[in-house]
């Protein structure tokens, strides 16, 4: 078993403290070879507490682009609670998937990892990890939240933002289009919200089960969900999926949906305005999800929750606002405030 802080050194030919995207407190590798386990950890901050952020299965092509990956979840999960106004840091996790199966032993081992960090890093689910695979780990650690799925929260905090968006355009949910790239967890549930309130939804995945699952719910499919001609676009997918080639594609009047770090790169954002798209940060976006799982530690009701999730369409209102007033784009605000 190996376990070690890695910001200082370099490891798999990368020197994690020269990478681009590192400004971290801490990143942690761990390795557990009895079970092909291979494990990273980033703390970006722990200002406004634990650190705190899902644990995502995936994988990677090599050590780098996990590397890469997490330090930019991390990153966005600072930016996401501070937008959510919850005492949390930002944090996350990556096990690489490759030639590695989900099992009990499995998540021991990570919940092991969790408790050699001992409580700076509290874990959650993410893409590939499901609320049963995080309720395991916490058999092992009590470093998780493991009480709810978040997804609802994320999608319905979407849901309130795009309604809120289109009023202030003055323009309603049930004369609008939305395309949703991704129709996963909280893709489909985004969809069904719309759905409910009569609004056109197109949906885009490489998962054909889940385009099955979008159609019974009364969704269109799309081939090329960057070419449809709608009022909001919503990624809901993986991130960096904003970048030359689709930008130059799309045809709609807003961006906003819960896939993190969905541009490229942030010059994309000059692109976007560019086009005379409007592009909300998806950190204020998608911040539904960490309401959702500190509801319990907070000690609020779903009547709380539900105030505190309306509550990030009023910011994003707010944001636009202050957007126009400066001449700077929803995107460049955004920033400029997180970091000061």
């Amino acid at each position: 078993m190996i376990f070690e802080e890695i910001s200082n050194k370099q490891i798999n030919g990368t020197a994690v403290k020269n990478h681009p995207e590192f400004n971290h407190e801490k990143v942690f590798y761990y390795e557990d070879l009895s079970l092909n386990l291979k494990s990273i950890v980033a703390i970006h901050s722990t200002k406004a507490g634990p650190a705190m952020g899902g644990c995502r299965f995936k994988t990677y092509d090599n050590f780098s682009d996990g590397l890469n990956d997490v330090l930019r979840l991390s990153r966005g999960m600072t930016e996401k609670n501070i937008a959510a106004n919850v005492p949390f840091g930002g944090g996350k996790a990556i096990i690489f998937a490759n030639n590695v199966k989900k099992t009990p032993d499995l998540f021991k081992s990570f919940g092991n990892f969790l408790n050699l960090i001992k409580g700076e890093y509290i874990s959650a689910e993410d893409i590939g990890i499901t609320l049963e695979d995080i309720q395991l780990v916490s058999q092992f650690t009590p470093h998780v939240f493991s009480n709810v799925d978040p997804s609802p929260y994320t999608a319905k905090g979407i849901f309130y933002s795009i309604e809120h968006v289109l009023n202030l355009f003055n323009r309603s949910l049930d004369k609008s289009s939305i395309a949703i790239q991704g129709a996963g967890n909280v893709g489909l549930k985004l969809a069904k919200l719309l759905l409910d309130q009569g609004s056109r939804v197109i949906v885009a995945d490489t998962d054909s089960n889940k385009l099955v699952q979008a159609q019974k719910l009364g969704c269109q499919v799309s081939e090329d969900i960057f070419l449809e001609r709608v009022d909001v676009f919503s990624p809901c997918a993986i991130g960096g999926i904003l970048n030359k080639t689709n930008i130059s594609k799309l045809v709609t009047n807003f961006i906003i949906g819960g896939a993190n770090n969905q541009l490229l790169n942030p010059e994309m954002d000059k692109l976007i305005s560019a086009k005379n798209i409007i592009y909300i940060p998806d950190a204020m976006i998608n911040a539904g999800g960490v309401i959702g799982l500190t509801k319990d530690v907070l000690k609020r009701d779903e009547d709380a929750i539900d105030i505190e999730l309306r509550e990030i369409a009023i910011r994003v209102g707010a944001l636009l606002k202050r957007s126009a007033d400066a001449g700077k784009t929803p995107y460049e605000i955004f920033v400029s405030e997180i970091i000061s």
